[in-house]
């Protein structure tokens, strides 16, 4: 295989990687192998594997003090102990862990680069702006780039391109990065594509978006569930569980921007439904950091709203209010159809119910107290999701 040390700058690809995959097909029979069950099949499994990749490229600057803050962070929030509910699991599958199998597939890479701020709006924006699209556009080539290592990644058996990327007033950047697989033979500089290219939605969020309620969370298992020779898993510092849930539960009861209609109704954010559960599902919380999260989260002012409903109710659930009813059944309904491990979620009013019960719970509850899944709340610390 050509040398592609100049274009491996993060240092997470060693030589036994590119021993064990001198072609981008001998990588993908080894995702193929290990990723054979339709709840947990090769396109998670490489996205799971590019996004991680990825990640380490974007986050080498250690002292910006990035954070993983999306769906992708699920698979690595149950403690390592946990006591997986036996409702919750594919039995069929035992050489991949529950914690990978049985989360919402995540396809999008959602950071933070919490460190870069400053008591000035408009300086903190530019700020931002500056070091996330300057990391993207270190990482990824123009798009159709040949002629240089810029974009080379894994090893040599992709290369990253960018095009325009959507950048807010606030710094926040969004866009794709496509990993188009490529021949290495060459080296760098010349790299037929080989495969089809694959999309990464990015979105770089600035910290005025991302509360950090009691410090980090660290993550308690790498991104990736696949082992790869000669590949360091990435395994980064997390937006706090309780921020994370806190902007679903939010989010869930009130009018989303950007509220759309489809044949059977308004659409909304179905997928934070089963997020929160497998949250809820998996992790102990903290009922005192929960309650700050909640009562700070930024998406309330955002809505309009002064606080999240109590009794917990979701945004158009009744027939007859005065908001347009939303169709969550249908709507998780058709979610479930398109991801076969969430097949094994309960239905609508099961996790409604869940939901219901954390948040109005929580209300009422304890200084001291906490979530544990199946239990409800109860006085006593929590075991799982701890912060560095």
């Amino acid at each position: 295989m050509a040398d592609f040390g100049e274009a491996e700058s993060s240092g997470h690809i060693g030589s036994p990687f590119r021993d064990a995959f001198p072609h981008w097909q001998d990588f993908r029979q080894m995702i193929e192998s290990g990723a054979p069950y339709q709840e947990f099949d090769v396109r998670r499994a490489l996205q799971q594997v590019l996004m991680s990749d990825l990640a380490h490229r974007l986050t080498i600057d250690a002292e910006h003090s990035w954070l993983l803050i999306g769906s992708l962070a699920l698979p690595t929030r149950p403690a390592a102990d946990v006591s997986w509910p036996d409702d919750f699991r594919v039995p069929e599958i035992s050489d991949i862990p529950q914690p990978y199998v049985m989360p919402r597939s995540a396809f999008d890479l959602d950071l933070s680069a919490t460190a870069v701020t400053d008591s000035d709006p408009v300086v903190a924006a530019s700020r931002y702006r500056e070091v996330v699209e300057g990391a993207v556009r270190r990482v990824g080539a123009p798009p159709d780039h040949t002629g240089t290592p810029h974009g080379i990644g894994l090893g040599g058996l992709v290369r990253y391109t960018v095009g325009e990327l959507n950048i807010f007033p606030n710094g926040q950047v969004m866009g794709i990065v496509t990993a188009q697989p490529v021949d290495p033979r060459y080296g760098p500089r010349r790299t037929p594509p080989v495969d089809d290219p694959i999309p990464i939605e990015i979105d770089i969020k600035p910290p005025a978006k991302v509360a950090v309620t009691g410090g980090p969370d660290r993550a308690q298992r790498p991104v990736t569930a696949i082992d790869i020779p000669g590949f360091t898993p990435f395994q980064p510092l997390l937006n706090p569980v309780v921020n994370q849930l806190a902007d679903k539960l939010v989010l869930l009861t009130g009018k989303p921007r950007g509220l759309r209609k489809t044949p059977t109704g308004p659409w909304h954010r179905y997928k934070d439904v089963y997020d929160a559960y497998f949250i809820l599902k998996t992790c102990h919380i903290d009922a005192d950091q929960m309650r700050e999260a909640v009562d700070n989260n930024w998406n309330l002012a955002a809505m309009g709203m002064e606080r999240i409903p109590v009794p917990y109710r979701f945004y158009g659930q009744d027939d007859g209010g005065t908001e347009p009813r939303v169709p969550w059944k249908e709507g998780l309904d058709a979610l479930q159809r398109g991801s076969p491990q969430l097949e094994r979620y309960p239905g609508w009013d099961e996790m409604r119910g869940t939901l219901s019960q954390f948040v109005d719970g929580l209300a009422s509850t304890s200084s001291g107290s906490s979530w544990t899944p199946g239990e409800g709340w109860q006085l006593q610390p929590p075991r799982s999701c701890p912060p560095t």
